[in-house]
């Protein structure tokens, strides 16, 4: 059975089809020498073309040049089913200590059966229909099934991944929400697409900060990454970079009249290394930024939730391959490996510890909306090394609702006191609201409203012998905290009331 992808490019490949086979009459293929051994048969770019002949010992291995960072891959478009497969997934060698660069990926194909078949390989985005940037062909013919001494079936399946035993339990520990999502909180700005350039760092040093001016401001600012891409100084381009966050905090490119962002208005992005062309406007500027932990490891899962509550979206590294580049929904649970360990730059907006095994990461890419779920993806915790070297920016405190206040307790003073004492769990509220019920369930009402960090209050002028009930809720410009527990108490009888033979066995005890 032959696979043939039916795209919609299918009149390109027919002439280039028809291209290749004149050419193949005018210089045909040449058949490949094979080595005595058994085992891979080597192929690279300068093989295009070629023939190539494979002993029943012997197995197909393509090294080709991708970035998958920028979404794009080899992926195969003809084969002969009855005779070739694919054995696991594309591999990623040699990946550089930068984000966004090419690298090499290796493809394996085992015989099935004698006989001939085609492999054309296209290389682009699996999400997209448009045509494959290039493509490449050889001609493959067969001696028999591979019977050969490496088990290719085992040594191409995945490594198994795991999220961090903690990770469902941290939540809890750090006081922390079990899902919080920065998108559906203040909104988030239009995913962007990178395109064929290796430039995610650039678009998540931008993305941060586009985030903290709309949580801060409430407004959308689209920031140039092109800015960042052909104004450096660092020597990062589409073939790689990192977090340039100094740029828009202090470091200056000669020409540019101080530092901080550029609007996309002024310097629109066109996904190749085009020049600086100094000066530019700058707008937004942040006060610092830091790496969650280190440049060069992944936080805890508590670490990079606490980064994203304190300071908003985080810009973080993760290892981008075949499994990433075909997600389309869901959680991603089985990620994939990178030998550096990480390739491709992103941001986590928030986290859902309901999804997946023991939690996951909301993603947002800079593949366009097309890709995953309108640009985003649900990534469980510990997966493809997300996290790696994770930074943030500052501009302003996030505005968080106070958390609630904690102990309340409530203590009859006298015929017309009542006293309330409470613990301040928070650090951002502007004061607390007091209410109160005769019955501690319906027809609350407010009572009071004191200052931050206040813990004690006292309702005065209160009828002798009844009973309240107490409750006191944490507030801020963001909104207000959960109620605190309920507290109940009860004013002082009248003493002419009192039924002294009640009293009287006390006061003669407390007398010895």
């Amino acid at each position: 059975m032959r696979l043939n992808r039916l795209p919609r490019w299918i009149v390109s490949a027919a002439l280039l089809s028809l291209v290749l086979a004149v050419a193949t009459l005018v210089n045909p293929p040449t058949a490949l020498l094979q080595a005595g051994t058994s085992g891979p048969v080597l192929l690279g770019p300068s093989d295009e073309g070629r023939r190539v002949e494979l002993r029943a010992d012997q197995f197909l291995e393509l090294r080709l040049e991708a970035n998958p960072a920028a979404g794009y891959g080899w992926y195969v478009e003809d084969m002969d089913a009855a005779v070739l497969r694919q054995v696991g997934e594309p591999e990623i060698d040699g990946t550089p200590a930068i984000l966004g660069a090419p690298t090499t990926v290796t493809l394996r194909f085992s015989p099935q059966a004698a006989g001939q078949s085609p492999l054309v390989l296209a290389y682009r985005r699996p999400w997209e229909e448009a045509a494959p940037l290039r493509t490449y062909s050889v001609q493959v013919s067969a001696a028999g099934a591979y019977q050969g001494l490496v088990d290719l079936d085992a040594a191409a399946q995945a490594p198994a991944v795991a999220a961090p035993a903690a990770a469902a339990g941290d939540t809890a520990a750090a006081g922390l929400p079990s899902a919080l999502n920065w998108c559906t909180e203040v909104g988030c700005t239009p995913v962007r697409d990178q395109g064929n350039c290796g430039s995610c760092w650039a678009f998540g040093t931008a993305g941060v900060l586009e985030q903290n001016i709309r949580i801060l401001e409430g407004v959308s600012k689209d920031l140039s990454e092109q800015y960042l891409l052909s104004c450096n100084v660092d020597g990062w381009s589409c073939a790689g970079g990192w977090w340039a966050h100094n740029y828009h905090m202090s470091k200056v490119p000669p020409g540019e009249p101080g530092p901080g962002a550029v609007y996309e208005g002024d310097f629109a992005y066109v996904a190749t290394g085009v020049d600086c062309n100094p000066p530019h406007s700058h707008y937004e500027t942040i006060g610092d930024w830091k790496y969650v932990t280190t440049a060069n490891g992944v936080p805890s899962v508590a670490e990079l939730k606490q980064a994203i509550y304190d300071h908003g979206p985080i810009a973080v590294a993760v290892c981008a391959g075949s499994r990433f580049s075909s997600y389309s929904g869901g959680v991603l649970t089985a990620g994939d490996t990178c030998d550096n360990p990480v390739n491709h730059g992103v941001i986590l907006v928030g986290w859902d510890d309901s999804l997946g095994p023991n939690g996951a990461w909301i993603l947002r890419n800079s593949w366009g909306p097309k890709w995953g779920e309108a640009g985003y993806m649900n990534i469980a915790y510990g997966i493809s090394n997300v996290g790696y070297g994770a930074t943030y920016v500052v501009r302003g405190s996030m505005p968080h609702e106070p958390s609630a206040p904690a102990g309340l307790q409530a203590a009859g003073r006298s015929t017309s006191q009542i006293d309330l004492s409470w613990i301040d769990t928070s650090g951002n509220e502007l004061g607390f609201r007091i209410e109160r019920s005769t019955d501690g369930s319906s027809e609350w009402k407010p009572m009071a409203t004191v200052g931050a960090n206040v813990q004690a209050w006292s309702d005065t002028s209160l009828p002798v012998a009844t009973t309240y009930y107490y409750r006191v809720q944490a507030f801020n410009d963001a909104g207000s905290s959960p109620y605190s527990n309920l507290a109940m108490s009860r004013t002082w009888p009248n003493p002419a009331d009192v039924d002294e033979s009640l009293y009287l066995p006390l006061i003669a005890r407390s007398a010895r």
